[in-house]
């Protein structure tokens, strides 16, 4: 762990802020889509797209379910694109809701694990971290808004299981539905039915502080 040192401009008899705590996490995504598991529909051509995602304060209510996706989260759900998301991240820690952004590899299977690591301080202490399953309409697994700080402290160590996301901007209903633009959008939505909604975990996380 690193202590960084936050000054504000004030008079003499003013204590400066305090040091803010940040510390540095490998994420590691260990991906458990297969046949056995999930059967229905299971597509030959199972992959993920690249990790993306940020660090950014606990409040933070993007990818929230029940929120409209934007066009960052509407391309990386739909094609698996993370320039314009990239962009988002990148707007949203200049006006101070975040602190890092990644970019991580894809797995060109159903199965297998993948590690970013990422940076957390006491103000950005949670990560949310997602890829598009592929191939599918606006599929995405993803671990939303994890804080890292509890009672004070960052944990050393934490597993957590990922979500399956439907985006609400495609109305395909399996993985090789032809597309079909949801105009409106409609909400974020956790997926609870199949075929890739059957109660199995697609995935699990583990942060590990470096």
């Amino acid at each position: 762990m690193v202590l960084i040192g936050f000054f504000s401009s004030c008079k003499p008899d003013e204590p400066a802020e305090r040091e803010l705590l940040i510390a540095k996490y490998k994420l590691t995504f260990d991906f458990k889509w297969n046949a056995q598991d999930f059967p229905i529909d299971y597509p030959s051509s199972a992959h993920f797209s690249k990790l993306i995602g940020w660090s950014h304060r606990p409040s933070s209510e993007f990818f929230k379910v029940g929120s409209i996706a934007s066009e960052g989260i509407k391309n990386m759900a739909e094609i698996g694109a993370t320039t314009a998301l990239m962009d988002e991240f990148s707007s949203k820690i200049e006006a101070g809701e975040g602190l890092k952004s990644v970019v991580g590899n894809g797995l060109g299977s159903g199965v297998g694990a993948l590690s970013v690591t990422l940076d957390v301080n006491e103000k950005f202490s949670s990560i949310t971290l997602t890829t598009m399953l592929a191939p599918s309409p606006d599929w995405y697994v993803a671990i939303i808004n994890q804080n890292l700080l509890e009672n004070g402290e960052f944990v050393d160590e934490k597993t957590v299981d990922a979500l399956t996301y439907d985006a609400g901007t495609d109305s395909g209903v399996t993985f090789t539905s032809s597309n079909e633009a949801t105009d409106p959008k409609v909400p974020i939505s956790v997926i609870d039915t199949p075929p890739i909604g059957n109660g199995k975990t697609i995935a699990t996380v583990k942060f590990e502080k470096l």
